[in-house]
C-alpha cells in the first residue's frame, strides 16, 4: 500500500520539487559551512579585510541559494505533476511548463510580501517553504483539471508559425480561472484582516507548541513531527522551522534560578544531537550502509552521500535511496533522532555536557560541532556515543533492505534471463529499458559490467568436446563467466545483452577471445597439438569491418596457430551474411581458423548459405537431443548428419546430458558431442585434468 502511494503522481512530483533544490541546498550549504569556519580562532590568522570578503561572499551565495528553494519548488512541481498525470490518449495537451507559469503567478498572488525582507522570507527555503508547496499543488491540481476539459479551453488548429503559440492560447481560459481563483482568496484574506499565508501557515504549524513548556517530551515530539514530515516527503526541518523558534523562545524564559528546570533546548540542540548527517540522523544510516551492505550502488551512493552528511546535509541520501515513503526504513528514520535527542536531554540535564549554549552553524560537522556548541570535549563524546547508537538502531534495518533487495533482484534476474534469451526483436535496448526494478537492476549491472570488462571477474570456463569414434577429447568450448561481487554468476546470456546495450560488446567478445586463445596457447605441450578451442562470435563482431584482422592479430599476440581456433556463428547470424562479413570469414578460413554454424537444426538457414559460408562444423541444436523411436527430431538429426557429411562438415551435438541420449545419436551416425554427460564447463585447471586423464571414452 505504500508503494503505491509512493508511487501516486502527486507524491512522485513532490520529491521531484525537492530533489530539484538538492544543487541550491549543497551549494548554500557549503558556504554556511565556509563562512563558519571564519568565526573560529584559526581565522585570526587571516587579514580582516579577508574575512569580511569570504563572509560577504558566503552570504550572497547562501542569498542566491537557500533563498530560491521555494521558487524552485513552486516551478518544479506543476512542470513534474503535469508530466506524470499526461493522458495516454491526450485529446488536450497541457505544456508543462504553462502549469509552472501559472503556479508562479498564483504563488506571487498569495504570498504578495510588501517589503524586500518579506519577500526574501517568502521565498527561502525556512519560511516560504510550506507556502510553495500548498500553493503549487493547489494550483497545479486546479489548472490541469480545468485545462484537461473542452469548457476551458479555446478551439484553435494552426495558430502561428510556431506550434506551442496555439498550445499557450489553448489554455488562456483555464489559466485565467486559476489565477482569478487564487486572486479571491488573497482579497478574502485581506478583507479579512488575516495575514500572508506564509505567516498563517508558520502560526499554523507553531499553534500546537505555543503553551507548550521545555521538556523531553517537546524535545521528542518536535524531533517525530520533524522526521514524518520528512518521510512523507516534505522538508521537516523548514517546515518545522517555526515550532523551533516557539520552543527557544520559551525555553529562554525559563529562568532555572527560581526553580525552574536547566535550560536544554537551545537553537543548536537538534542539529548537534539528533541532526547528525541531517535530519533522520543519516550520518548513522551511511556507516551502517557502509559495513552492512555489500552491493557496489548502495555503497557508491553511501560514499556520494558523506561529504554532504559531513556538513549535515541529508537530501542525497533520502532521495537517492530512498528514504521517503520506504517502508522498511520508516521506523529508524523517524525513531533515531528522536532517541539521539533524548540521549542529549539526559547528558545535558544531568551535567555531563554543558548545555549546548555557544550558536554554530548547523552546517558544522559532527564532532566539532559539538565541542563548540558546548564549549567542552564532552560534547563531542555525546556525539560519538550518539553516532554508535544511531548506527547500530539502523544497522538490523539495512540487513532486511538488503535481504529484501536480493530477493527482488532475484526475480529480476529471472526477467532480465527471459529478456536476453528472447527471440522477440526489440527496437532500443533489450534489457535497460524493461520498466520497473527489472529495468533498474540491469542499469546497475550494465554500470558494473563497465567496470568488470577489465577485471578477473570476466572470465571462461571450457567444456570438453569428445570424439566417441577416436575415443579421444578433440576440442573444447570457451564459455563465458561473470563473477559479480554481489549478485554471484550472472547468466551468460544476460551479460551479453548488457553488453550490447552498453555498446561494449565489441571489447566483451575481444576479451574472450583473447582469453581463450592465450589459455590455449599455455596448454601447448600438455594437450593432444590438435585440440580445438571454440569461441562464440556475435553479429555485431562479425559485421565489423577490421574483425578478421583483430582475431589476426590476437592469434599473433597470444602466439596460437590459426588452425587450433575455431569461431562459432549463430544460425540466426547466417541469414543474411553481408559481404563484408562473408569476406572476413573467408579471409580467416584462408589462413586456418575454423568455421562452426551453432545452434544448427532449429532455424532457417537456407542451403544456398550452407554452400556459401566456409563452414567445417555443424553444432546440432540441444532441443533435438531430446528424441523418441521414429519421432520427427530422430528424422531431421539423422538428416543432418547425412547433409554434413555430403558438405564435407564435421557435426558435433549439443546438450547430451542423460546415460541413455548416447546410445541413440551413435545408432544415429553421431560421433562427436558436448554435454553435462561427458562434462560440465570447467575452469582451465581442472579442464586440463579432464583432458589428460580421459584418453578413451566408453560407448
Amino acid at each position: 500500500m505504500m508503494g503505491r502511494f509512493a508511487a501516486w503522481p502527486l507524491m512522485t512530483a513532490l520529491r521531484r520539487a525537492l530533489l530539484l533544490s538538492l544543487p541550491l541546498v549543497l551549494v548554500g550549504a557549503f558556504a554556511l559551512f565556509i563562512s563558519a569556519l571564519t568565526s573560529l580562532p584559526i581565522a585570526a590568522a587571516l587579514p580582516v579585510e579577508t574575512v569580511g570578503t569570504i563572509r560577504a561572499v558566503c552570504d550572497v551565495v547562501v542569498q542566491g541559494t537557500f533563498g530560491l528553494v521555494a521558487l524552485v519548488v513552486v516551478i518544479g512541481f506543476p512542470y513534474s505533476f503535469a508530466s506524470l498525470t499526461k493522458p495516454a490518449v491526450d485529446r488536450h495537451p497541457v505544456n508543462p511548463a504553462s502549469a509552472s507559469i501559472v503556479a508562479l503567478s498564483c504563488f506571487f498572488i498569495v504570498v504578495a510580501p510588501d517589503t524586500l525582507d518579506h519577500w526574501k522570507e517568502a521565498l527561502s527555503s525556512s519560511r516560504g517553504l510550506p507556502a510553495a508547496l500548498v500553493v503549487a499543488v493547489g494550483a497545479s491540481c486546479l489548472f490541469l483539471y480545468l485545462a484537461r476539459r473542452s469548457l476551458f479551453r479555446f478551439r484553435l488548429s494552426g495558430f502561428g508559425a510556431d506550434p506551442l503559440v496555439g498550445d499557450l492560447l489553448c489554455i488562456l481560459p483555464a489559466a485565467v480561472v486559476t489565477i482569478a481563483a487564487f486572486a479571491t482568496i488573497r482579497q478574502v484574506q485581506l478583507d479579512l484582516g488575516g495575514p500572508d499565508l506564509t505567516t498563517a501557515l508558520s502560526a499554523a504549524i507553531s499553534a500546537p507548541f505555543v503553551d507548550a513548556k521545555p521538556s523531553a517530551f517537546l524535545a521528542v515530539s518536535y524531533t517525530l513531527l520533524s522526521q514524518v514530515i520528512w518521510f512523507l516527503g516534505g522538508h521537516g526541518a523548514n517546515m518545522m522551522g517555526p515550532v523551533l523558534q516557539q520552543i527557544v523562545t520559551s525555553a529562554s524564559m525559563v529562568d532555572p534560578g527560581a526553580g525552574g528546570q536547566t535550560q536544554v533546548i537551545t537553537w543548536s540542540f537538534f542539529s548537534v544531537y539528533s541532526g547528525l548527517g541531517g535530519s533522520g540522523s543519516t550520518l548513522c544510516l551511511i556507516i551502517a550502509l557502509l559495513f552492512a551492505d555489500r552491493e557496489p550502488s548502495v555503497r557508491r551512493l553511501a560514499w556520494l552521500s558523506l561529504l554532504p552528511a559531513l556538513i549535515n546535509v541529508n537530501e542525497p541520501l533520502v532521495f537517492g535511496l530512498p528514504l521517503i515513503l520506504n517502508p522498511i526504513y520508516a521506523i529508524p528514520f523517524i525513531l533515531t533522532p528522536a532517541i539521539l535527542a533524548l540521549l542529549g536531554y539526559f547528558a545535558t540535564l544531568i551535567g555531563f555536557v554543558p548545555v549546548a549554549s555557544h550558536a554554530v552553524s548547523w552546517t558544522m560537522p559532527p564532532l566539532l560541532s559539538g565541542y563548540l556548541t558546548t564549549g567542552s570535549p564532552a560534547g563531542t563524546v555525546v556525539q560519538l556515543m550518539a553516532l554508535a547508537a544511531g548506527t547500530l538502531i539502523y544497522w538490523p534495518f539495512v540487513r532486511i533492505a538488503a535481504r529484501v533487495r536480493l530477493a527482488a533482484n532475484a526475480k529480476a534476474m529471472q526477467t532480465l534471463l527471459d529478456a536476453a534469451e528472447s527471440d522477440e526483436i526489440v527496437q532500443g535496448y533489450r534489457l535497460i529499458d524493461l520498466p520497473g526494478t527489472a529495468g533498474r537492476f540491469a542499469s546497475a549491472l550494465a554500470s558494473d559490467l563497465n567496470d568488470a570488462l577489465g577485471s578477473d571477474r570476466i572470465y571462461l570456463h571450457y567444456q570438453p568436446q569428445v570424439c566417441i569414434d577416436e575415443r579421444r577429447v578433440f576440442g573444447v568450448e570457451a564459455l563465458l563467466r561473470w563473477n559479480h561481487e554481489v549478485y554471484g554468476l550472472i547468466p551468460p546470456s544476460v551479460t551479453v545483452a548488457l553488453a550490447e546495450d552498453m555498446g561494449v560488446i565489441d571489447q566483451l567478445g575481444e576479451r574472450v577471445l583473447r582469453l581463450a586463445c592465450r589459455q590455449r596457447a599455455a596448454w601447448r605441450g600438455f594437450v593432444p597439438a590438435d585440440l580445438i578451442v571454440s569461441v562464440n562470435i556475435s553479429p555485431h563482431q562479425l559485421r565489423k569491418a577490421d574483425f578478421d584482422r583483430t582475431v589476426l592479430k590476437i592469434l599473433d599476440e597470444e602466439g596460437l596457430a590459426p588452425d587450433l581456433l575455431e569461431l562459432e556463428i549463430t544460425e540466426s547470424t547466417s541469414l543474411t551474411p553481408a559481404v563484408q562479413a562473408l569476406g572476413a570469414l573467408l579471409r580467416l578460413r584462408s589462413v586456418g581458423v575454423r568455421i562452426a554454424l551453432d545452434d544448427f537444426g532449429m532455424g532457417h538457414t537456407s542451403l544456398h548459405y550452407l554452400r556459401e559460408l566456409p563452414l567445417d562444423t555443424l553444432k546440432i541444436d540441444r532441443s533435438l537431443t531430446f528424441t523418441s523411436q521414429g519421432d520427427l527430431n530422430e528424422h531431421v538429426i539423422r538428416s543432418i548428419i547425412a547433409l554434413s557429411r555430403t558438405l564435407g562438415l564435421r557435426a558435433v551435438v549439443e546438450g547430451i546430458e542423460q546415460p541413455e541420449q548416447l546410445p541413440k545419436f551413435i545408432d544415429l551416425g553421431c560421433g562427436r558431442f558436448q554435454g553435462y554427460l561427458f562434462s560440465q564447463p570447467l575452469g582451465s585447471g581442472p579442464c586440463l585434468d579432464y583432458i589428460r586423464a580421459n584418453t578413451g571414452v566408453a560407448a
